[in-house]
């Protein structure tokens, strides 16, 4: 898509947040509502996350190339607790599965982020989900050496 065909969809934003992804680099043809969201995740800004989720952006989205990403892994990924919160109170869904079979959880092990691991695990998260290469959390935990993860996975 045209960066403008995009921007068109974020017209809620103020001008100054505009700007700011005019001013990212993005290029027509790379860029999507995901990498929007993607680009305020990362910079933590839950405002915009927060219009955005208000305005029709599905709380849901996931990259349409790379690994499938929802905006929880995204979240996850970036140590945005409050964003993540927010993701989870509009009804992210804390089992979704990208492209190469990973979950949320998932994701907290690999980036070793055990306090977003724990809430989605409080919060009814799949800790048995096998991905594509037949590894649960738990087994991703002990491979990785992430021994925070072991008491509740």
């Amino acid at each position: 898509m045209k960066l403008d065909e995009v921007l068109a969809k974020f017209q809620f934003l103020n001008d100054e947040r505009i700007e700011a992804i005019r001013n990212y680099g993005f290029r027509d043809g790379e860029v999507d509502e995901f990498s929007i969201m993607e680009f305020f995740i990362k910079k933590g800004d839950i405002e915009a996350v927060q219009l955005a989720l208000e305005n029709g952006i599905d709380v849901n989205l996931s990259e349409s190339k790379d690994f499938g990403s929802s905006l929880l892994h995204i979240a996850i990924r970036y140590g945005q607790m409050e964003i993540f919160n927010l993701l989870l109170e509009k009804g992210a869904d804390i089992n979704f599965v990208d492209k190469v079979g990973w979950t949320p959880l998932m994701e907290s092990v690999v980036d070793d982020r055990p306090e977003f691991g724990k809430i989605l695990v409080e919060k009814g998260a799949n800790k048995d989900f096998v991905n594509h290469r037949g590894a649960t959390a738990k087994a991703l935990a002990q491979k990785f050496g992430r021994s925070a993860f072991l008491s509740f996975l």
